[in-house]
């Protein structure tokens, strides 16, 4: 289980989920709190954009809005899982 006020923890999660599906994580600084993510499939396409924040125990709205927008590419309660 993912610790869901840590962003370095939500951040390996998605590496290594990406990374296990074939896709490439693009991240660039959007503000001081967050990260843009983007996910790019083998053929050079965006699989999924997002928002990671950078304090999400600030923010918890933002870690469920994650999970959910990348659910379809890494199932139902991603973070959850171990």
């Amino acid at each position: 289980m993912v610790e869901r006020d840590d962003y370095a923890a939500i951040r390996d999660r998605i590496i290594r989920l990406s990374r296990t599906r074939g896709l490439r994580c693009d991240w660039a600084e959007t503000t001081r709190r967050q990260r843009f993510l983007l996910l790019w499939d083998a053929e050079g396409r965006v699989a999924a954009r997002a928002i990671v924040p950078l304090y999400p125990g600030e923010t918890p709205h933002l870690v469920d809005s994650l999970e959910q927008g990348l659910a379809h590419l890494f199932g139902d309660h991603w973070l959850e899982d171990s």
